[in-house]
This record gives structure tokens, sequence and C-alpha cells, in this order.
């Protein structure tokens, strides 16, 4: 039985095959061609487990993750786990992968989705806070898709941004990389602004902040207890686009907006349906992306990999 490491994971599709992947993926949730039943959360002192299953009519998978927030602390992965592989009609196991690399490339994927969907125009200044591993992707996909001449980024840890710029400047030469003092000094100075961390307070400050003309991704957070967006960013948000329907009862920042009545449920729209076309989704002033996750972007990442890995 194989399994699928990192490296040859990560160096198997391009950014925009990996996102044309996981549209695919979603239209075809849309259509009913796949079954995902509720993931498992488990949560002890500041880790959090979670299992993932996956039914398609062809391959199944079960994605098992750890998530160590204080790793960063030891300079260790935030995120560990493995995903397995199943042919759906016998359970036979076709193989592993690191879940960790398939958790980053589809997660990226869509945040990129979500930006496309609510900043279809040209972008000249992109802001992320928060420059582990999620910040990398995000930032890496956008550009290797997208001429985008200026990038604010902010973290908790300076040397994370020398990490970051040394890493992404390799493929992007011609990109300017501005380390800024604040998480508000990101968003003042970017129209779109990823958040890609797992905080449970808000990452910025909106107060006396226009936001009319700011678009936000936020990816990092997936628990009740987390909260990645501010208040004022819900009451001035028009449209919010969630990528699976269990964001209304699974993250912070979802549940504390309808709860507080910062927005209202009409104003909540579904990614597979906009894909699908089921849903009218008009671009407005300020608009949100929330992104939690979901197990159809494991399975349809990982059937991808081992097709391509195997030759069909």
């Amino acid at each position: 039985m194989d399994h699928y490491s990192q490296k040859e994971i990560e160096g198997l599709f391009s950014p925009q095959e990996v996102i044309e992947i996981v549209i695919k993926g979603i239209k075809d949730f849309s259509d009913g061609k796949y079954e995902i039943p509720e993931r498992t959360h488990i949560s002890r002192n500041d880790s959090t487990k979670l299992i993932m299953p996956a039914f398609g009519i062809d391959f199944s998978c079960t994605k098992l993750i750890s998530v160590n927030p204080n790793n960063l602390s030891q300079d260790l992965p935030v995120i560990s786990g493995i995903l397995v592989l199943n042919r759906s009609q016998t359970g036979e196991i076709l193989c592993t992968m690191d879940a960790p690399s398939i958790t980053a490339l589809r997660t990226a994927a869509v945040g990129n989705i979500g930006a496309d969907l609510i900043h279809p125009e040209k972008c000249d200044r992109l802001g992320v806070i928060g420059l582990g591993v999620q910040g990398y992707w995000q930032i890496k996909f956008m550009l290797s898709r997208k001429t985008i001449p200026h990038i604010y980024a902010y973290s908790r840890s300076p040397s994370k941004f020398t990490q970051f710029k040394e890493r992404l400047q390799l493929d992007f030469p011609n990109v300017k990389f501005h380390w800024c003092s604040s998480a508000e000094e990101v968003v003042q100075l970017s129209e779109i602004i990823f958040t890609c961390t797992t905080s449970q307070t808000p990452v910025f400050n909106a107060s006396g902040m226009d936001l009319s003309t700011k678009h936000f991704i936020s990816v990092g957070s997936f628990t009740k207890q987390m909260q990645e967006l501010p208040e004022q960013v819900y009451r001035q948000t028009e449209e919010l686009i969630i990528d699976t329907e269990t964001a209304l009862s699974e993250v912070g920042d979802v549940i504390n907006a309808i709860d507080q009545k910062w927005l209202t449920p009409q104003n909540i729209i579904n990614l597979d349906q906009v894909l699908a076309g089921h849903t009218k989704q008009i671009n407005k002033k300020t608009m949100v992306f929330k992104s939690v996750g979901n197990a159809i972007f494991d399975l349809v990442l990982a059937q991808a990999i081992f097709e391509k890995q195997n030759n069909f």
C-alpha cells in the first residue's frame, strides 16, 4: 500500500489545477454525487481532533487531523494527521496520504475561489494576517494566478514574515512584500484580506474603520470558540458566502454574527449553490467569504492524486 508524502502531494498539480478539481467536486456535491456525514470534533485542553469522512461513487476517504495551536511555541507543526483513501464498493484501502498537505492545498483552493467570487476585479494590494502554513498557501495560490504587485502581511511573530517573504520571492521576484506593524495596518492598506489564524478573538480592531471597500476571506477559525473577524465587519457586510452549511453551527465567526444579529441568515449564501448556479450571487461593496472546510474537498483532491499517480 502506497503512502503519498508532503513532497509528492505538493508538486503534483498547479494551483489552478487544484482549484478546478475542487470546483468540480463542489458542483458534483451540489448534484448529490457525494455523501458527507457530520464530522467529529473532539477537543481537550487546547487540542482538537477532527475525523472527517466522505463517500463518493467510486472512492471514499477518512481524514484524521490533530490541531494543536500551542505547537507554534515549540516550533512544531500545528496540524498533523493522515488521510485514508478507500474503494467505495469494497472498502479496500488504496493508499494513505499526508493529511496536512491535503488540507493546505484544498483550503488554499477554496479560499481563492472565495476571493474570485467576492472580488473578481484586478487587485493591486493583497493582505494576509497569519503567516503560517495556510497564510503561505493562500498567497501562493493568488500570486500564481494573478498579477498582484503588493502583499501586506502581519504575524505576531516578525520572524514568520522573513520566512514567508523568502519562500514566496523565490517564485515571485517582482512582488513587493511589506511587513505591517499591526493587523489594522494590513486592513487599511489592502483591498482583499486573508485571515489565517485560529484566534478566539478578532484579529484586528475595526473601530472607526471604513470597511466599505474591503473584502475578507477567513480560513482559520473552525470551532465555536474561534472568531477571526470583528463585529464591525459583519455589520457592514452585505453578503457572506460560506463554503459549507455546517459553518452555521460549527464556527464562532458565523454563529456569533447570527446570534448577535450583526447579519441575517438571508445574507448568507452557500458556495455550492453559487457555483452550481442555483443562487444568484451579486458583488457588493463589502463581502466576506468564510471557509471552515468540508470533507468533499479532501476526497476530490485525494482521488485526483491517486488517479494521477496510478495513470488512471
